[in-house]
Order: structure tokens, then C-alpha cells, then sequence
């Protein structure tokens, strides 16, 4: 299968995944769906790393030289594009989580999910902000 055909398919699995956080928030089953949805893009993005170790370095890791080196591959940028669907995916979980343990609002939860499927750090900190207006004090 190629890379693009498994971007097309990681892309369309996580979809489902982001309504389900938007529309049904307070579903029993919501949290086993969405690690379940995470889990199958993880095995995704195992089979690629060990694929690629071969051509695995950690000195690429203390510059952006071979940060950049190490993503010119179609095979290396859909890695990175896996970690980031499942990353993100799991934030999202984790903001509505701990909306519902802190009794915010889910329409203002709902940007906040927006933009952690968009700009994942920008929708963790928009979360953060309102948890703290709502209770006050840092977990």
C-alpha cells in the first residue's frame, strides 16, 4: 500500500473519532471507542518506525539540520503525520475528560477540541486557560 493511500485512510479513521468527542461527549462508550480509534493508528504508525529504523539516528535529534534530514521521506513525514493524529487525538480525549471532571460548559469545550484537531498545542492551551478561569488553581 502506499503512503499516500495510508495518509488517505489514518486521515479518514480519525475524522469519526473528532465527532464523536464534539457530539457525543457523555456517552459510555466514548472513551474505549476513541482508545480503540487511537490504538489502530498507533499500530499504523509502529509498523512505519520499525520500518525505518534502519535509518534511525539519535544524534538527528539535537538539530533541526537533522530533524529536517530525517523527514524527507514520504515514509518518515507520514510517520510524523500518524504521531501527531494520535497525539492529538488522545489530548482531545483527555480535554473532554477532564471538562467533565470539572463540570465546564461542553460548548466551550467544543473550540477547544476544534482547535486541538487543528493546531493540537493552541486547543490544549485555550483548555488550560478555561480550566483555570473555572477552578482557580493549577492541577
Amino acid at each position: 500500500m502506499s503512503t499516500s493511500d495510508v495518509f488517505q485512510i489514518v486521515n479518514t479513521i480519525v475524522l469519526p473519532a473528532w465527532l464523536i468527542l464534539i457530539f457525543f461527549p457523555g456517552k459510555s462508550w466514548r472513551n474505549p471507542v476513541i482508545y480503540t480509534f487511537s490504538a489502530v493508528m498507533a499500530i499504523v504508525y509502529t509498523v512505519y518506525v520499525i520500518s525505518g529504523l534502519g535509518d534511525f539516528d539519535m544524534e538527528s535529534f539535537s538539530e533541526l539540520e537533522g530533524i529536517k534530514a530525517m523527514f524527507t521521506s514520504d515514509e518518515a513525514v507520514l510517520t510524523g503525520w500518524v504521531h501527531y493524529l494520535v497525539f492529538d487525538l488522545l489530548v482531545g480525549n483527555w480535554i473532554l475528560n477532564q471538562s467533565q471532571k470539572h463540570n465546564i460548559n461542553h460548548f466551550l469545550i467544543i473550540p477547544c477540541l476544534l482547535l486541538c484537531f487543528m493546531f493540537g498545542p493552541v486547543g490544549f492551551l485555550l483548555f488550560y486557560i478555561l480550566k483555570l478561569i473555572k477552578i482557580k488553581k493549577i492541577d
